[in-house]
């Protein structure tokens, strides 16, 4: 059976959610009447303040989370992520990794969704640094993510782009004809199988894998459209090796 907080700490976040700003304040107030160092009750306030835009008083509250319990998992990822938007790098970083951190210690399968969120930001950070060509970095947070959830496999697919981008195209193949095995009918591990065979000049392989599409999707766009181009570099003098 629930008790009392755990419900009306739903309904906090159902309120929230809902951008019901005056039924919120009123039990996020009364949650700190009752609890004065409650690191959910400030953190809920942060979250009311930022939805309003008042991030000065989001600061204040979700750092006074953390003060109160250093390990507030919701509070730290929120905080990080204000942090980021405002350009303070630094100190987002050290924040994810502590709560990160926190996390690490914990068993192992307890909360998908932690997992997931903390997944979410490692795709972020790999995204940025790919765009910035530190494939390194990028394939590192690609890894952590995809341990963090692997139930998303559009992070595998990433993590082969910065493999082949940094030149490991071994390894790239090796993860995309993986994630192909696990999952035979996942349309973009067989496309983006085709690129690499492609980008390497192997036509026939790459022919065959988007040809092997028409068995799951026989209009996919996408794989007519590669089956075109790669018809088209078989002409004489036409393919050139990307």
């Amino acid at each position: 059976m629930s008790s009392p907080t755990l419900n009306r700490d739903r309904q906090i976040q159902d309120l929230l959610a809902k951008r019901d700003f005056a039924g919120s304040e009123e039990l996020i107030k009364e949650k700190l009447r009752e609890a004065p160092d409650s690191a959910d009750a400030h953190y809920f306030l942060g979250v009311w303040h930022y939805l309003q835009g008042s991030l000065g008083e989001t600061v204040q509250n979700l750092r006074r989370s953390l003060a109160l319990d250093p390990h507030h998992t919701d509070a730290a990822i929120c905080l990080s992520v204000l942090y980021n938007d405002v350009g303070k790098y630094d100190e987002a970083k050290h924040i994810f990794e502590q709560a990160n951190q926190s996390v690490v210690h914990k068993q192992s399968g307890k909360d998908l969704g932690i997992d997931q969120k903390f997944a979410i930001k490692h795709l972020e950070l790999a995204d940025l640094y790919f765009r910035y060509r530190r494939y390194d970095e990028s394939i590192e947070e690609y890894g952590k993510a995809a341990v963090l959830d692997p139930t998303t496999p559009e992070i595998r697919i990433r993590l082969a782009k910065a493999y082949a981008k940094k030149g490991f195209l071994s390894r790239a193949m090796q993860e995309l004809q993986t994630l192909k095995n696990e999952l035979p009918k996942y349309i973009p591990a067989r496309i983006q199988l085709g690129l690499l065979h492609y980008s390497q000049g192997n036509l026939l392989d790459a022919e065959l894998e988007w040809e092997g599409i028409a068995d799951i999707e026989p209009m996919n766009r996408e794989a007519i459209a590669y089956l075109e181009m790669a018809k088209q570099a078989r002409q004489p003098g036409q393919f050139k090796k990307q």
